[in-house]
């Protein structure tokens, strides 16, 4: 599986969004490299742990946003975000079962959906905020 690449076309033109949008890519990113070493089962729950607890702070900082502002589609977005989570953290709970858990399923939902969701439901979002001066 490809790292992924961050390009201009992910900016939200929210300067603090993009920043931990990266920070999020880099995380998937160490993941998919440790896909290809034999992984201990505590060190790929303790990476996804990190990376679950950061997402988390960065969906807080997002919906934080959206209720300052008055962003229409925040129950949506909030709605996606939980389940993102969720998912994230069944694969979590599923890490402990064997050697090298770092499934090629696991790592396509992470860098599928955090792309797909940059790419639709946070661009979504980038007018509004460029209309509201949030940059």
């Amino acid at each position: 599986m490809e790292e992924i690449i961050w390009k201009d076309e992910f900016s939200v033109g929210i300067a603090r969004m993009d920043e931990q949008h990266k920070k999020i890519i880099a995380m998937i990113n160490r993941l998919i490299r440790e896909q290809k070493v034999v992984t201990e089962p505590e060190t790929v729950a303790k990476l996804l742990t990190e990376m679950t607890d950061y997402t988390r702070e960065h969906f807080r900082a997002e919906e934080y946003l959206m209720s300052e502002y008055g962003y229409n589609r925040k129950d949506h977005q909030v709605k996606r975000h939980k389940e993102f989570i969720k998912k994230t953290m069944d694969f979590c709970s599923a890490s402990n079962v064997g050697p090298n858990i770092l499934s090629v399923a696991l790592l396509e939902y992470l860098s599928t959906w955090l792309v797909d969701h940059i790419l639709t439901e946070d661009m979504q979002y980038k007018a509004f905020f460029e209309e509201k001066g949030v940059v």
